[in-house]
């Protein structure tokens, strides 16, 4: 054993090196992800947003981004270097809803008439929030995410 990483509070479930072999990433049950320097084992940051066990996480090619998927039936994508968080993506009955931290959103497929709105897990119609929240704006569906 070179080194024992301490900060998850329940099972690790996956980790990925960063394609530099600089970072490792690693994914709980505790609904986090970690970031560590690799050569100490330094904890730089834990990512949160999952609202259940995380499973799996991955680095981009370039290792700038990483995605990590849950439990709470989400993909979430961040970047590496701050820790950010770029996306939420969201599967949905029939279709899926990309959430931005701006707020902004755009759905595809058939939604089965439901958008679960993320942070209270409340039952909203797609749309239905538009009037009474300014920031939330639904993207342009012919305009790509970034």
């Amino acid at each position: 054993e070179l080194r024992r990483l301490q900060g998850h509070t329940h099972w690790v479930m996956s980790v990925a090196f960063s394609p530099d072999g600089r970072l490792l990433a690693s994914t709980s049950d505790d609904r986090s992800v970690r970031l560590w320097e690799a050569d100490s084992g330094r904890e730089l940051r834990r990512l949160e947003g999952h609202t259940n066990a995380v499973r799996s996480v991955a680095f981009s090619p370039d290792g700038r981004l990483l995605a990590s998927a849950s439990d709470d039936r989400s993909v979430r994508l961040w970047e590496a270097d701050s820790g950010r968080e770029r996306a939420a993506l969201i599967l949905l009955a029939d279709g899926w809803a990309c959430l931005l931290p701006v707020g902004a959103y755009k759905l595809e497929g058939t939604p089965a008439g439901e958008l679960w709105y993320a942070i209270g897990l409340c039952r909203f119609e797609p749309g239905e929030l538009d009037p009474h929240i300014p920031s939330l704006n639904r993207l342009d569906p012919a305009v790509p995410l970034r």
